[in-house]
């Protein structure tokens, strides 16, 4: 496979690369996330009861980041998840995103965290990462699958920038199994949020109408065992998964097959 790599000027301290399409998956998300990026942080937060930041902690806590090691973040959004990695560890990472106005925000909190000679941050597509083989020590996504077209291939490809015997991890939105947790949620996602985010926002407004039914069509189509299936089939196992907040949230983590220093 021909090397890919990060090819144009930084713009505003975040490098861009000009992978758009027309007729894009990613643009959807970038429209749906480019007008709450400077509230994204607090709302996250506001409407998961508090368990957004306790499901960041958990991902990363699965992380094993040795000194000097590089790790990507897909999806980074405003850079919570790099951000938090870079806390716990004395790696280097970088944040991918589709959405500038969500990196721009982003990069606000990297600089006032002190940590723009360890975070940097790369406006690009998870389908086409612009990055070689074998790139990473770790590759973290977040809350990413719902927004592309095809899930095993992006998995697949966030596994080719993954070193042999680097880690995979994931945090994404779940739904609840047991039948009362069940109900709550959905009775939560379909009237309550919808609701609750009027008054905030017109892109909050269309977030909290949009992410429950999102959610619920996307498990739908993908069981859990089949997401955990594709990640074998692109070499990552084991795979293991927890489901926090009763089921709320999954995590998943595992290692590229292989050994580390084999190319």
């Amino acid at each position: 496979m021909a090397e890919r790599r990060v090819s144009a000027v930084a713009e505003g301290g975040i490098a861009v690369v000009t992978q758009r399409r027309k007729g894009d998956a990613n643009a959807f998300a970038q429209g749906l996330f480019g007008g709450i990026s400077g509230s994204y942080g607090f709302w996250a937060q506001a409407l998961s009861f508090l368990q957004y930041l306790r499901w960041r902690r958990f991902l990363v806590s699965r992380l094993k980041l040795g000194r000097g090691a590089l790790a990507l973040d897909v999806s980074t959004g405003t850079a919570g998840v790099a951000i938090e990695m870079a806390r716990r560890s004395q790696g280097r990472i970088v944040g991918l995103d589709v959405t500038r106005p969500m990196l721009l925000a982003g990069l606000s909190t990297v600089d006032r965290e002190g940590l723009d000679g360890r975070v940097a941050l790369v406006e690009g597509r998870a389908e086409e990462l612009p990055f070689p083989d074998e790139t990473f020590d770790a590759v973290v996504f977040t809350f990413l699958l719902r927004y592309v077209r095809e899930p095993e291939v992006t998995i697949r490809e966030m596994a080719r920038v993954l070193k042999p015997g680097g880690q995979l991890l994931s945090l994404e939105f779940g739904v609840p199994e047991n039948a009362l947790a069940c109900a709550l949620w959905v009775f939560y996602t379909r009237a309550v949020m919808p609701l609750v985010t009027v008054p905030v926002s017109r892109g909050w407004r269309r977030v909290g109408s949009f992410l429950g039914p999102n959610i619920s069509d996307f498990y739908r189509r993908y069981y859990l065992e089949q997401l955990t299936d594709m990640w074998r089939r692109c070499g990552i196992n084991p795979v293991e998964t927890a489901r926090p907040s009763l089921g709320g949230a999954v995590v998943m983590w595992g290692v590229k097959e292989g050994r580390r220093g084999n190319r």
